[in-house]
């Protein structure tokens, strides 16, 4: 057999052998056959492994759906997070380092932030829409038993019963509760716990609707599923049957994981799996996408609004639209499977909506210009790169010099340009909004404004502010680039 140039010496005790008697020259040709296939089989596995691609390259849009490295790979589908560990340790561990990873956690003693044992109950006035209650208080309890977490409170039939904590929401500010019932519709408890102040607070209960109404807690048209699951979980499958009106819901990862941002991901694992390699095909990298597309990335959540898509699979006592991008894919635009609520925020996480119609998306400056959804040290609430201020001064550093009023030296570019206006949440405008807007809207409850966010432990009523603004004004004394409007 010939191999590297030589011919191969046999021994002739290796050419005697019983069975059927052969010629040396057949024996011989059988031999290098047999030498030839064993050299390819091991130079084709050897090759396979030093493969870095031999798949098409794809645009940087791809359609995360349809991608794939073979047609035998065909739709992609979720994996969980866990695969995507394997391979990419180094991002998992910065991205379980966020609070997008632990937004939905399963109940245990170490994800329950709120007080179960002393300050466990809530007190809170039925609203005067619900003529059976009308002016009568109602007490929810909230307790364990038996390692186990629950909630008493009003339920659909006016009577209290025990409600089961099946997982939590949050960590950072505020902590909401969910309930599994026996037909497997998931709603969120109408209590909730404000993680800054050590208190509960009433969420969706008898003091803004009652039993029978669509906004009441435990309505079905307030079911988890289709109000929020989308966001609240990875991959959800909803898997409703009409015919027995219960749920059989699952997903692959609590909480917002890797294929949240990355879409499904089971073709990129096998494409990695068949040749060896990191292939970057058949995955969405936000980082590459163009920005408006990236943006939209973030904007599938930190959005308010409904879904393009019918409910079509259920009953009419359910909602007709997901409150979510239901069959969004990153890398696909955001209109395809939402319509936004294009007015400034109302309710929590509409941080997109105001973004899209600031300066700063015009600008191109996106979400994660700002914001990290990979991080070490420290978690952080709002997930920024640097401090509020240093990020600004990054890009306003003409204004660093002259931005600060002389009454507010000790103030931030945030207090006044992205001041709180529902709840916890900060305004995207960026633009400072005057105490003029808060008369106009009938007071500060029912529009915030820049000055209010600190003088109100002064009770400074929000005419005085205005006043103390204009004043400001007519000192001429310094001012930033769009802050004080018209």
């Amino acid at each position: 057999m010939i191999y590297g140039g030589e011919k191969l010496k046999r021994s002739p005790e290796r050419l005697e052998h019983k069975g059927p008697k052969k010629t040396r020259e057949t024996r011989d040709i059988i031999a290098d056959y047999w030498g030839i296939w064993l050299i390819l089989a091991l130079l084709l596995v050897f090759s396979i492994g030093k493969i870095v691609s031999i798949a098409p390259q794809h645009s940087e849009e791809i359609d995360t759906a349809e991608a794939s490295l073979s047609p035998v790979f065909g739709k992609a589908s979720y994996v969980g997070s866990k695969r995507c560990k394997d391979c990419h340790w180094k991002e998992h561990d910065t991205w379980k380092n966020t609070l997008h990873s632990k937004f939905m956690q399963p109940t245990s003693e170490y994800t329950v932030l709120a007080d179960f044992e002393i300050n466990n109950t809530l007190t809170t006035k039925v609203s005067a829409n619900s003529p059976e209650l009308a002016g009568k208080e109602i007490t929810s309890r909230m307790f364990k038993k038996d390692g186990k977490y629950f909630v008493n409170t009003v339920g659909p039939d006016w009577n209290s019963h025990d409600y089961e904590i099946t997982n939590v929401i949050g960590i950072g500010r505020k902590q909401d509760f969910l309930t599994k019932f026996p037909n497997g519709a998931i709603h969120i408890l109408p209590v909730e716990w404000d993680i800054r102040s050590k208190s509960w607070v009433s969420l969706n209960g008898l003091e803004k609707s009652h039993p029978g109404k669509s906004e009441f807690w435990a309505d079905k048209k307030m079911v988890w599923q289709y109000k929020c699951g989308g966001c609240h979980v990875t991959g959800i499958q909803i898997n409703y049957d009409k015919k027995s009106d219960s749920f059989d819901t699952t997903w692959v990862d609590l909480g917002i994981g890797c294929e949240a941002c990355h879409g499904p991901g089971s073709n990129h694992v096998k494409a990695a799996s068949v040749y060896f390699s990191y292939e970057k095909e058949n995955i969405i990298n936000p980082a590459k996408l163009p920005w408006r597309l990236r943006a939209m990335v973030c904007g599938q959540c930190h959005n308010w609004g409904v879904s393009t898509a019918d409910i079509s699979d259920s009953n009419e006592d359910y909602p007709e639209k997901y409150s979510y991008a239901y069959g969004f894919l990153p890398g696909k635009p955001l209109y395809l499977s939402y319509i936004e609520d294009r007015d400034d925020s109302k309710k929590h996480h509409q941080q997109y909506n105001e973004w899209s119609e600031s300066e700063h998306a015009k600008a191109g400056i996106m979400c994660t210009t700002c914001h990290g959804v990979h991080q070490k040290g420290d978690i952080k609430n709002a997930m920024t790169k640097l401090t509020p201020d240093s990020l600004c001064m990054s890009c306003h550093k003409t204004l660093q010099r002259r931005a600060a009023h002389r009454i507010h030296t000790f103030g931030s570019c945030v207090a006044c340009h992205m001041p709180k206006t529902i709840g916890h949440e900060h305004s995207h405008t960026f633009q400072f909004i005057s105490p003029a807007l808060s008369i106009q809207a009938g007071g500060v409850d029912k529009q915030m404004n820049s000055c209010s966010g600190c003088h109100h432990h002064k009770d400074t009523p929000v005419e005085n502010l205005l006043m103390f603004l204009d004043a400001a004004k007519k000192r001429d004394m310094p001012k930033p680039f769009a802050a004080h409007g018209n």
